[in-house]
């Protein structure tokens, strides 16, 4: 599976986050726009109000706390998918021996026993 690249990940999740941010925020002070979204803000944003300064701020902040999360998350993600990936590799190193073993240990071919190896673990 593909790694994650980190930096980037954390980026787009807090440009993600500062952009809705700032969208609602707008939307709040246009149109005086009052829904559930607004209380759940004020209980993740400091001092969420319909200011311009406000909305500013916590664009601002949202971005910061959603680019440490969103590089947390693919950090773990990229850890998850590495120690998976020596498991797999384990796996297939016993059924390529175990194949090798059933032919009767013969001299060259390995990297056929490795391919029928990786077909049976992956199932491609």
């Amino acid at each position: 599976m593909a790694k994650l690249y980190v930096k980037g990940f954390g980026f787009a999740c807090g440009i993600v986050a500062a952009a809705l941010t700032l969208i609602v925020g707008v939307l709040k002070i246009l149109f005086y726009l009052e829904c559930g979204l607004n209380k759940t803000m004020a209980m993740i944003y400091l001092d969420y109000h319909p200011t311009l300064f406000s909305v500013i701020l916590n664009s601002v902040w949202g971005f910061i706390f959603a680019s440490l999360i969103g590089s947390a998350i693919a950090w773990l993600y990229n850890r998850i998918i590495e120690e998976s990936g020596k498991e797999i590799q384990e796996k297939i190193k016993l059924v390529a021996r175990s194949i090798w073993e059933s032919k009767g240990k013969p001299e060259g071919g390995s990297a056929d026993d490795w391919r029928e190896a990786e077909k049976r673990v992956k199932g491609f």
